[in-house]
């Protein structure tokens, strides 16, 4: 077996059928088997994948476990050479896996590879992230990094100021379309079921970095992702992003000590700080801003925290 592709569903019956279809067309000769693992959700969607795809192993939870314990669960099933983390708003291009699995193969110290994400309009979604520093941080609050040319600037910080043009190592990326190495995942284990949703990618790609391998993005594999689908049948944004910066948080606390996560906190309030009063004087939107510094400011005083296994509920 090459492929074992694990997908969690909660609540994702109109996603979960366009997501399998997409994997059952897949070109190439390696060998993909699937894996659904419901979250108790309350609409159609196990009876989608039990109707339209007899052949996928599901498995219906009692409760929502949360993303990672979810992934976790599948992760004794699988026998493929890789683990192919997949979400259920995502449809693959035709080549996506054959792709990701050549990758993989030619680079024998990648422990995990994404694809190339873009949303319904082809623009790229930015999920090569460099390994967060307080130094990156600080080259952006003093505005430094404008200085350097673009292409300069997108190399060192990626993110929103890269071109997601070819194929390169990163410091962490997102669990959206993420293929693990069975050696990776057996020496490291899965993620991190204490994550209830977010943070855990990031907290994964720290683990397997500190042992060796190697995070990278490949550009040749492409996969058109939704975004967020089950996270905003629960969450406004300003208490999605809430959650998403208090996971990262966590995620970094586990891998560094209490004075660095202090001095990274404070640098990344003082960038806040002044982002949002640059927004302010351009007259820009600065909600998503001031909500961000807010939590940074919370969390630097010891009181910025969610609970981890907080069950969502549809609004």
């Amino acid at each position: 077996m090459d492929v074992s592709v694990s997908i969690v569903t909660w609540n994702s019956a109109r996603e979960i059928a366009r997501c399998l279809r997409s994997l059952a067309c897949q070109r190439g000769e390696r060998t993909i088997e699937a894996l659904v693992i419901d979250n108790a959700s309350e609409d159609d969607a196990v009876a989608a994948v039990q109707r339209e795809f007899p052949l996928v192993q599901l498995h219906a939870n009692a409760r929502n476990v949360g993303f990672a314990a979810a992934h976790s669960q599948a992760w004794p099933l699988t026998r493929g050479r890789y683990w192919l983390l997949l979400n259920p708003d995502v449809e693959l291009r035709e080549d996506c896996i054959d792709q990701l699995v050549a990758f993989m193969d030619d680079h024998p110290r990648a422990g995990l590879a994404t694809a190339r994400l873009v949303d319904a309009d082809g623009r790229p979604q930015h999920c090569a992230q460099p390994t967060p520093s307080i130094w990156r941080t600080l080259l952006e609050l003093s505005r430094l990094h404008k200085m350097l040319p673009r292409r300069w600037r997108g190399r060192l910080l990626l993110g929103p100021y890269w071109t997601y043009d070819r194929t390169r190592r990163v410091g962490w990326t997102w669990g959206t379309v993420l293929m693990a190495r069975r050696s990776a995942v057996e020496s490291v284990g899965p993620l991190d079921a204490s994550f209830f949703m977010y943070g855990e990618d990031l907290e994964w790609c720290l683990r397997m970095r500190q042992a060796g391998w190697e995070v990278w993005y490949c550009s040749e594999a492409e996969a058109v992702h939704g975004g967020a689908a089950s996270a905003r049948q629960c969450w406004q944004d300003a208490e999605r992003q809430r959650r998403i910066l208090s996971m990262c948080d966590a995620a970094l606390a586990q891998h560094h000590s209490g004075p660095w996560m202090a001095a990274y906190r404070l640098v990344c309030c003082a960038s806040l700080a002044i982002e949002l009063c640059t927004r302010a004087l351009r007259r820009r939107p600065r909600d998503e801003t001031r909500h961000a510094l807010q939590y940074c400011w919370g969390a630097l005083l010891g009181r910025g925290s969610v609970d981890h296994h907080s069950d969502p509920q549809p609004l």
